[in-house]
């Protein structure tokens, strides 16, 4: 290494700088000093028009793709499944069925069903008959019977409108407001 060393001092001290020499490093230098600068711009406007040749590129893209559409709603059958679709119209004398909250059910399971969640606590079909076999049998009077009136006054001469009522009572009348 000390060897190198020593060739590269002895070559520096055999050079000689002549006036010429002197000239053309300065204009060397500031060529590159003048240049710099429009290589750097140059470098910078290569980027700046590849970036737009990309938005160019998308921009095509789009306008394609919007092209197909309109394409697509030139035709009358894509134009009709649309209307089906998002605005649900149907053709005459079809049925139209909406499902409301589709719920996709999940792959049959392995599991069992706890018995404590598919027992019914109580006889439904008891309680219907049950139900049915009351209200056969009540003491209410129908209600297409006529009301009888009190006695000493004669149903002609009486007013509906200025009977008093139990307002209880299963049959007061009911009285509308005005929405």
């Amino acid at each position: 290494m000390k060897g190198w060393i020593d060739d590269v001092g002895t070559w520096a001290s055999s050079l000689r700088f002549s006036g010429f020499t002197v000239v053309v490093v300065v204009l060397v230098l500031a060529g590159i000093v003048i240049v710099s600068p429009s290589l750097s711009t140059f470098v910078q406007q290569q980027r700046e028009i590849a970036e737009l040749r990309e938005s160019v590129r998308q921009s095509q893209e789009a306008v394609n793709e919007i092209d197909a559409e309109r394409a697509k709603w030139k035709d009358p059958v894509y134009v009709r499944s649309q209307a089906r679709d998002r605005l649900f119209y149907v053709m005459p004398g079809e049925t139209q069925v909406n499902v409301i909250d589709d719920i996709v059910m999940p792959i049959e399971s392995e599991e069992e069903p706890d018995p404590e969640l598919s027992r019914i606590p109580s006889n439904w079909a008891r309680n219907l008959s049950a139900s049915f076999l009351s209200a056969g049998t009540t003491d209410a009077p129908p209600a297409d019977a006529p009301v009888e009136a009190p006695s000493g006054t004669e149903p002609e001469d009486a007013d509906p409108s200025t009977d008093q009522v139990d307002p209880a009572s299963p049959q007061a009348p009911v009285e509308e407001t005005p929405q």
